[in-house]
């Protein structure tokens, strides 16, 4: 099974630690990546999937690039690959 590496920021650091890796079957969704990943962690699905939908005020990066929870749905995992998780961004 491929690893894959999941790094959090800000508040997510605090919550699930700033680096930890995972082992997902091949072809799991980036989706299906961080839903592995929230069962994990206590508080993992709260945080990541309140009312069982992943949060859209969730900032990801994946592999470098900035995606959408629609893309986290058809991108596919591979070996070596990160995922970054930050929470919304706030202030002015």
């Amino acid at each position: 099974m491929p690893q894959i590496t999941i790094r959090s920021f800000a508040r997510f650091r605090e919550l699930f630690g700033e680096v930890n890796t995972l082992s997902v079957p091949e072809g799991t969704s980036v989706l299906g990546a961080l839903l592995a990943f929230a069962k994990t962690q206590k508080d993992g699905m709260d945080e990541l999937f309140p009312k069982g939908a992943f949060g859209s005020h969730i900032i990801l990066m994946y592999n470098r690039e900035r995606i959408d929870s629609d893309d986290a749905k058809t991108l596919h995992t591979a070996e070596g690959d990160e995922i970054v998780i930050y929470p919304p961004v706030s202030g002015g």
